[in-house]
């Protein structure tokens, strides 16, 4: 028999604990789609864009190389220009809240992104990264979906979770959508966007990370992006990846100085415009320049190439890369600095002289990626995901383990405190 008061107690702990976490990973997921639809959106934004500007549907640097040499010198100057006019019109005529960056609203805020103020700094980059700006457009979707998930997040009444939780998971969706890497989108969440380790935000950001990686999938495509079909094995020679890991853990807070160092650019008049000629001029000596480098990395990561050629090339795009940010270029430099870890791998594999340069450029992405953002752990996800090399996350993690804890020895500076000048801000604009 139930004594009558037994009927007023309020349910089992682990009830409502359970019910909880339903809650929030259906919210998650809800989450997870719009910012995996966002991503999507951008991308065709910039697809479209291309196609106008170039008339190539292909890769970046398939379109520059199919362009006579005077269109392929121009067409960055005009995107930047664009971009440039996005800008003015923008600082003159609307009236909006200040651009917030998503891992400083989540950090030092309460999770609020002002969306106006995101959407016109992506229309603008849309213009610059579709015209061959080298830079990341991920950056830009990434953003974009982070102040959508924002959005919806404070008008949703949701009281699950904070709103700066909440855009956590719209990170996470937006990485797994942007990289096909839902793994890594979690890990990203954790220790870039957070900053933090909380096991009751695992289910959430999982589940919101693999609704922006499926909602990708079924819009563009999946797979590893740059995926390795060589199978690496494993001898002494992979010794030497301890000495890469250290050299990349002491070469990243200098990566960090040399963006830093070119932000006064972002003073000159028309910054965006002299960057869109420098990434002309050097796309005249290979068109693969252009864009974000994702062409560059996968020819990094097949091995092919002398060493001079290898070296030409990260020169090329580290100057052009530096000079878009520096110039206030509206973009990310996430997968600019997987090249240049690939490329610095690939390099030094060639002087050791292993038999296997390419599972170096594998090693280089990974360990420099891992010293530049002080996360090991995503890093690690994102280079085996990225390159469908799962035999190799173990000695991935040792190597990058390694190389952040140099990299934060000598700097507490991370890859996402020297984000680039906002183009919609005075001072990001030239006159």
């Amino acid at each position: 028999m139930i004594a009558e008061n037994d009927c007023c107690l309020p349910p089992p702990r682990t009830s409502r604990t359970f019910a909880g976490i339903l809650g929030a990973a259906g919210w998650a997921a809800v989450l997870g789609v719009v910012s995996g639809l966002a991503c999507v959106l951008v991308r065709l934004l910039m697809r479209g864009l291309q196609w106008l500007f170039t008339q190539h549907a292909g890769s970046l640097p398939a379109a520059a190389a199919a362009l006579p040499f005077g269109r392929r010198l121009v067409t960055p100057i005009l995107g930047a220009l664009l971009a440039t006019a996005i800008a003015w019109f923008v600082k003159r005529r609307l009236r909006l809240a200040p651009f917030h960056e998503y891992v400083e609203a989540v950090r030092f805020g309460d999770g609020e992104i002002p969306f106006p103020s995101t959407f016109w700094r992506t229309l603008s980059s849309a213009f610059s990264v579709a015209t061959g700006a080298a830079i990341g457009r991920e950056g830009s979707m990434i953003q974009f979906a982070a102040a959508a998930a924002s959005w919806v997040g404070k008008r949703s009444g949701v009281r699950r979770a904070s709103l700066g939780r909440q855009v956590s998971y719209g990170a996470a969706a937006a990485i797994a959508a942007a990289y096909s890497a839902p793994i890594a989108g979690m890990f990203f969440a954790f220790e870039v966007v957070l900053g933090e380790w909380s096991w009751e935000d695992a289910a959430p950001l999982a589940v919101s990370s693999v609704s922006g990686w499926l909602v990708s999938r079924a819009l563009l495509g999946g797979g590893p992006i740059f995926a390795v079909h060589s199978h690496f094995t494993l001898d002494r020679q992979v010794g030497w990846g301890v000495l890469l890991a250290i050299a990349l853990g002491c070469l990243a807070p200098l990566y960090h100085r040399f963006f830093r160092g070119l932000c006064f650019l972002c003073h000159r008049p028309f910054a965006m415009a002299w960057a869109g000629l420098v990434v002309g001029l050097l796309s005249l000596m290979t068109p693969l320049v252009w864009g974000n480098g994702d062409m560059a990395l996968v020819q990094v990561l097949s091995g092919s190439g002398l060493v001079g050629a290898s070296i030409t090339l990260l020169l090329a795009r580290t100057i052009a890369t530096g000079v878009c940010v520096g110039a206030g270029t509206a973009g990310g430099v996430f997968t600019p600095t997987l090249f240049t870890g690939a490329a610095l791998g690939l390099i030094a594999g060639q002087m050791f002289g292993v038999t296997q340069p390419s599972l170096f450029a594998v090693i280089g992405l990974a360990a420099f990626l891992a010293a530049v953002t002080h996360a090991p752990f995503m890093a690690t996800m994102m280079a085996v995901e990225l390159t469908d090399q799962w035999h190799l996350l173990p000695l991935l993690l040792l190597y990058n383990l390694l190389a952040c804890e140099i990299a934060r020895r000598l700097s507490s500076r991370s890859l996402y405190a020297i984000a680039t000048p906002d183009p919609l801000e005075p001072e990001g604009v030239a006159a």
